[in-house]
């Protein structure tokens, strides 16, 4: 049965509100905090008779217990995305493509781990990686990434210095993954300041080696959320947002050499696939 359309003046008023509530729900810093947000949300939804929020606040429940914060932010994004569909926000749809992801970390194995973790969503593909921030921002424009996977400890150019430059360029969503920034922390808050859209803690220091096991599913969900996708692939609709090309990275000054402390001898090339010769365009920034 077809739901009975909502009052358009209700929806207005409507809007702003679960929104603001969304905001609260993103940042909540402990279950208790969340878990009173989403019980508002979803009274909200209820009384609307908004049933098309209810994918975004069931999996937002299921963050909250266990208490996952990656999770929590994917399904967040899930629910905003779901709001643009009701509120006639939504642009039009496009012919599927896999999005582009850049995996940025200075071990190789943690490289090959997040790849993997990555090669199990059909949503993505990895198109190239990089063991430092300045290998990564080279890699921008010609492999011209939707997503950026970022470790924050490297060599020749740091997580958090690849960011101040990433920032003024605008190309792609950034989910940290790494152990030097957990929640609630001055790390953290300086992370979503500059941009960064999720961040997922490796669960044993800078060589998880379980990563896959222990927050694979986690990196998945923050990388949906980023790109505003359904939480998994089983509520993905085969479209995309179009996308206004960014500015080329030649147009800011180049990187000094003295950008960071810890300097490699010999930095390991960028491996990559090359772009194909015509895509669907990334999402908007």
């Amino acid at each position: 049965m077809t739901a009975p359309p909502v009052d358009r003046e209700l929806l207005e008023a409507f809007v702003p509100e679960f929104l603001a509530g969304l905001g609260r729900l993103d940042g909540a810093a402990t279950p208790q905090l969340a878990g009173r947000v989403l019980d508002g949300l979803r009274a909200m939804a209820t009384a609307l008779g908004l049933d098309a929020l209810s994918p975004g606040l069931d999996a937002a429940a299921d963050a909250i217990d266990p208490f996952d914060p990656a999770a929590l932010q994917a399904a967040a994004a899930q629910l905003r995305q779901a709001m643009a569909r009701l509120n006639g926000d939504a642009p039009a749809p496009e012919a599927a493509a896999p999005w582009r992801v850049l995996v940025v970390d200075d071990s190789p194995t943690m490289r090959s781990v997040v790849r993997g973790i990555v090669a199990a969503d059909p949503a993505f593909t990895v198109v190239g990686e990089a063991p430092n921030g300045a290998e990564a921002l080279a890699a921008l424009e010609p492999l011209d990434p939707a997503l950026i996977l970022l470790d924050l400890e490297m060599p020749v150019l740091d997580g958090i210095g690849f960011l101040h430059r990433w920032a003024l360029a605008g190309r792609g969503q950034v989910v940290v993954v790494s152990s030097a920034a957990p929640p609630g922390t001055p790390e953290a808050r300086q992370l979503r300041r500059l941009g960064v859209a999720a961040i997922v803690g490796k669960p044993a220091g800078a060589l998880s080696f379980d990563l896959a096991e222990r927050r694979g599913s986690a990196i998945l969900a923050a990388a949906r959320g980023a790109l505003g996708l359904p939480a998994s692939p089983a509520q993905e609709e085969p479209t995309r947002p179009p996308h206004e090309t960014p500015p080329p990275l030649s147009q800011f000054p180049p990187i000094p050499a003295t950008a960071s402390p810890n300097i490699l001898a010999s930095p390991v090339a960028i491996t990559h696939a090359a772009p194909p010769a015509s895509r669907a365009a990334p999402p908007p920034c």
